[in-house]
């Protein structure tokens, strides 16, 4: 009955990974608008349809004015699939592997959610594909960066109070509905800073600046912002180390409000397992997921430069 092991094991096995990364969701998804459209390689995450001004009836029986509405559409290609493998030396080990709490499952979990971490930073600091067919190009738009001397007399600054009105200030300015939750990806050092210049131990930190840190002495909210804690330094994370960076070297924190950063999955969770006649027979597991990620209107996110130095 071994040649069943394989079957069981895949089974079992995603059915554990998927169990555990709906208990530990990632930070991100909660954050976009997330869909699930397997429909074609490239799809068409959202139309845009300019506002109109209204016209006014300024003379009896007089001609109708015929507005002209701008119409445009987002799109998302398919990226490769980020998957990762391991080995199962022996079938005494499969029990283990495919525990709740064994190292292949909680393996699986981290590789994938930092999969996922990747490829929604990937397209958030990419360019945008637009157009009635998805060939216009836009690279992320400069005046939606807060500049890296914000909240100081001259020179680099690091993260500040200055940055954080700064940066919502650029969401409203963009017309963009300030009742919706607002998100920025923050570094251990970012929220250290900030927890420098507005003490946690401070009587006005909840009441005059809405701020909060968990138990862990996380900061997670301050003048109405979320924050989503992530080291974009983590190697683990693939291309993001470089892509967060500036060409000065300056620390590039990501903000959206919600419907600014869209992710799509093609495939959320795919598993694989066989026995490797090159391997003894030992039984090798393959997880991987197929997700991508963009922004949509230039106005509802953004950057905040940041020195770490």
């Amino acid at each position: 009955m071994s040649q069943y092991h394989p079957v069981t094991f895949q089974t079992t096995f995603k059915n554990n990974v998927e169990l555990v990364l709906n208990q530990h969701k990632n930070m991100l998804l909660d954050a976009a608008v997330v869909t699930d459209d397997k429909s074609s390689e490239k799809i068409a995450i959202n139309d845009l349809v300019g506002n109109n001004m209204p016209q006014e009836a300024d003379e009896r029986h007089g001609m109708t004015k015929w507005s002209n509405r701008t119409r445009d559409r987002i799109w998302l290609v398919k990226p490769n699939e980020l998957y990762d493998t391991e080995l199962v030396d022996s079938a005494d080990q499969l029990a283990t592997a495919i525990d709740l709490m064994g190292s292949a499952t909680q393996s699986a979990i981290g590789t994938i959610n930092r999969a996922i971490d990747r490829r929604a930073l990937e397209g958030f600091y990419g360019s945008t594909i637009t157009g009635k067919t998805g060939t216009t190009i836009t690279a992320f738009p400069g005046a939606q960066t807060v500049p890296v001397t914000v909240g100081g007399a001259s020179g680099a600054q690091r993260m500040n109070l200055a940055k954080l009105r700064a940066a919502g200030k650029l969401l409203a300015q963009g017309y963009a509905d300030m009742s919706l939750p607002r998100y920025m990806v923050l570094t251990a050092e970012q929220s250290d800073d900030l927890l420098t210049e507005v003490p946690a131990t401070s009587s006005d930190f909840s009441a005059s600046f809405k701020g909060r840190v968990d138990e862990t002495g996380r900061l997670t909210t301050l003048l109405g912002w979320n924050f989503i804690p992530m080291e974009l330094a983590n190697p683990a994370l693939g291309t993001i180390p470089a892509l967060s960076l500036d060409a000065s070297g300056y620390r590039k924190n990501p903000f959206w409000i919600k419907g600014g950063l869209v992710m799509n999955f093609w495939d959320r969770l795919r598993v694989e397992t066989g026995k490797l006649p090159e391997r003894l027979f030992s039984l090798g597991a393959l997880w991987g997921t197929t997700v991508g990620a963009t922004r949509t209107q230039a106005g509802l996110s953004g950057i905040v430069l940041n020195s770490e130095a």
